[in-house]
């Protein structure tokens, strides 16, 4: 392959991420170009470090750039999130999608991608769905596939069917996930929510999980939701926009009541939260409304991406940019001519800056050892 993609988070990168990086470089990609989630995550949260400074770890761990996904796509759920991943993707020639999953089979997740597009497929997952089954538990109950259950090979499979939809642009290559204990990981590999939650709890961060650079700038800003929920709480009590992207069945009202009753960000999300409504959801639907995200289901999936915010690049191989074909913004005056489209990216960052701490918003460009 020439230019491996690879959709990510780093929320924080852990070896397990950089294991992903070195077997994208190791089945033949001269470059690995990584597409990242900025200041907000998939999970509905600000992320545990700034967009730049996670997107120099992926880069220091062997990234050749990493780009940004835009927020509108990273505070939808895993089929939107998957789209603009992929969307943002094509942006690069000659490209391929690396991803993990559990089986590590790309054939199988092919034929479960494929399988979805049958009508009576989708028919039988808004039926598992309207009797209080999550979406993987739905998918697995339409398919009888246990695949599903597995949360990479459900991500997975959404990449595949954004590339289906997107008219198969790009090729996929899946790296088969394993958690056993090796020499890199004799406890196996870590999860980022688990290193999260120790960071929240402050527990110094494991070294022999994360790579050193990673564990001293946790270190160095510790994660504490509670400016967010104040923030959150306000506008959820009292500051409501109209026609904020997800918000149905009245949700918005629930979370607003829930706010009211609720002193923490623990509390809210606990009360919050249901059978019906992951907490995943309740937060992205909060964080929506805290931003103002009026962006439609049918947006995300009709809007081109027409430009690409560098977080990071590596220092001596600058050339991997000439495999991008959009316009590349770097800084504040280059992303003005998009302002439309990185509007909600850009209160995002403001979010963040607010939240958690300010940070600069220039490319960095990263010197490897």
């Amino acid at each position: 392959m020439k230019n491996a993609v690879v959709i990510c988070e780093f929320n924080p990168l852990h070896i397990g991420h950089a294991r992903l990086l070195g077997l994208a470089r190791s089945a033949g990609a001269q470059n690995v170009i990584c597409v990242m989630s900025g200041s907000v995550v998939q999970r509905g949260e600000l992320a545990c470090l700034d967009k730049y400074t996670r997107a120099r770890h992926a880069v220091l761990a062997g990234a050749d750039a990493v780009i940004e996904l835009p927020a509108q796509y990273t505070l939808s759920a895993a089929r939107q999130f998957a789209l603009g991943g992929v969307k943002t993707a094509c942006t690069v020639k000659d490209a391929t999608l690396v991803f993990g999953s559990e089986c590590g089979d790309l054939d199988r997740l092919v034929a479960a991608a494929e399988a979805l597009e049958d009508d009576n497929v989708r028919a039988k997952i808004k039926t598992a769905l309207s009797e209080g089954s999550g979406y993987p538990a739905a998918l697995a109950k339409a398919l009888g596939d246990e695949l599903f259950l597995s949360p990479n090979n459900t991500l997975g499979i959404e990449y595949l069917r954004a590339i289906i939809d997107t008219g198969r642009k790009i090729s996929a290559f899946t790296v088969k996930r394993d958690n056993s204990p090796c020499e890199q990981a004799p406890h196996g590999y870590p999860t980022s929510s688990a290193i999260r939650e120790n960071a929240k709890n402050g527990v110094a961060p494991d070294p022999s999980l994360l790579p050193g650079y990673v564990a001293d700038d946790l270190s160095s800003h510790p994660v504490d939701d509670s400016a967010l929920y104040a923030v959150l709480r306000y506008i959820l009590t009292s500051q409501r926009s109209e026609n904020v992207y997800d918000d149905t069945e009245g949700l918005s009202n629930r979370l607003a009541s829930c706010a009211a009753k609720s002193q923490t960000y623990e509390e809210f999300c606990s009360l919050a939260a249901s059978r019906r409504y992951t907490r995943a959801r309740v937060k992205r639907l909060a964080l929506n409304t805290a931003l103002g995200n009026t962006f439609t289901h049918a947006d995300l999936t009709d809007m081109p991406i027409r430009f690409v915010n560098l977080l990071a690049v590596a220092k001596g191989n600058e050339d991997v940019l000439s495999q991008i074909d959009v316009p590349i913004a770097v800084s504040e005056r280059t992303r003005a001519p998009f302002a439309d489209d990185f509007s909600l990216t850009s209160k995002a960052d403001a979010l963040f800056d607010a939240a958690r701490y300010p940070f600069s918003r220039a490319t960095l460009f990263v010197q490897r050892s």
